[in-house]
Order: structure tokens, then sequence, then C-alpha cells
């Protein structure tokens, strides 16, 4: 019950291994996510006889979000790795 307090407290509940683990949860979330969104569209594209080629320009803003999204979650694990890390060592 505590950890969950924490946790909505906004009170760092990870350890260094914890944020390895969501990192690689979340990574594998938007590759899954890229993957079956893509070809969700593709299949579209593909009912309509339209060709990819003609639509591939409009890949790219999708594409832009999903490296915005993992360079957002990043710099947040980034940020909470170093307040972790401070932590653990005594201040003056």
């Amino acid at each position: 019950m505590e950890t969950l307090t924490n946790f909505f407290a906004v009170r760092p509940v990870f350890n260094l291994f914890g944020l390895r683990l969501v990192w690689c949860v979340y990574l594998a979330n938007i590759l899954i996510q890229l993957y079956l969104g893509m070809s969700a569209i593709l299949q579209t594209l593909a009912q309509r006889g339209i060709s990819w080629e003609t639509w591939w320009p409009n890949f790219i803003p999708a594409l832009l979000s999903t490296i915005a999204q993992l360079l957002i979650v990043r710099l947040l694990l980034e940020v909470a790795a170093i307040v972790i890390s401070n932590s653990r060592t005594p201040t003056r």
C-alpha cells in the first residue's frame, strides 16, 4: 500500500533496475504500436488500391511523433535515474 501511495504522490518508487525495466517495456510497447498502426494503414491503402509510395509523405508525421515520444520518455527516465542516484549519496 505504501508503494501505491508513493507512486500517486509522485515520490520516487523505482530503483535503477526498475527504470531499466520500465524503459524496456515502453520500448516494446512503442514498437508494437508502431507495427500495428503501420500495418493497419498499409492494409487500408491496399484495400482502396492506393500504393504506399503515393502515401509515403504522410508516414513522416507518424514516425516523428513516435520518435518524439521516445525522446521525451527517455529524458524523463534519465532525470529519474539522476534523482535516484543522487538520493543514494549522502548530502553534506
